[in-house]
């Protein structure tokens, strides 16, 4: 499976879209093309009834051309501090009192998004597999639990715990968006990090792509949990 999802477990520009707020015929439809690191997947009003992903407001944090994209819920704020969620989670946040965020259905294992100053020494996980860190937006780092902290001293601003991730085969998220479930928009660092999650679902909704709903709200969305 991805790197994300192994790392977890142990580039990117984006397309300049139509003027926001464009719905119905003649908003262009979005394709996975469209759909990069740093997108903003914004759930529909259709689908607010959605007892999982209703309201939601995903960051892309992680794609495979053609296999698995990941994100994570960035407005489902959860009712236990971080470091009840992960003891290591002191090592990477400032406030010890920061609460944990539900990051999505598939696994339970957290990781920190946070800002990362530009470093060579950041741009790889300290992990035992050499592999590059996603970067979901300039600045944005993922932040692998099992990592030494020692290279993120002096390096690291804000940043938030999540637990679990949400991961889409490739075609299952295309037929999503096309049948209109979801919205897209291109994220900010100030997105991420909003205090107000209605505030912030209002604000992306408004400035998000709304190509017309090509289908019925409502449809099951299977998950890949293997």
């Amino acid at each position: 499976r991805g790197g994300l999802r192994r790392l977890v477990g142990s580039g990117q520009g984006v397309r300049a879209g139509p003027a926001p707020g464009l719905i119905g015929p003649e908003a262009p439809r979005v394709t996975l093309d469209d759909v990069t690191l740093g997108t903003l997947l914004v759930a529909t009003p259709s689908e607010d009834d959605d007892p999982m992903f209703g309201g939601t407001v995903i960051l892309v944090v992680d794609r495979e051309p053609h296999w698995t994209i990941t994100g994570l819920v960035l407005n489902r704020r959860l009712d236990t501090p971080a470091i009840d969620q992960a003891a290591r989670a002191t090592l990477f946040l400032t406030d010890f009192a920061a609460p944990a965020y539900w990051g999505g259905p598939v696994g339970t294992d957290p990781v920190i998004l946070g800002e990362l100053a530009p470093d060579p020494d950041v741009e790889w996980f300290h992990l035992d597999r050499q592999q590059r860190r996603p970067f979901p937006l300039p600045g944005l780092g993922l932040i692998a639990l099992g990592e030494h902290h020692e290279p993120f001293e002096g390096r690291l601003g804000r940043a938030r715990l999540y637990v679990g991730l949400c991961v889409w085969a490739a075609i299952m998220l295309e037929r999503e968006i096309d049948r209109g479930d979801w919205w897209v928009t291109r994220a900010t660092v100030e997105d991420v990090f909003a205090t107000d999650s209605e505030a912030l679902l209002e604000r992306v909704r408004a400035r998000a792509r709304r190509p017309e709903r090509r289908g019925p709200a409502g449809l099951p969305r299977p998950l890949d949990d293997t």
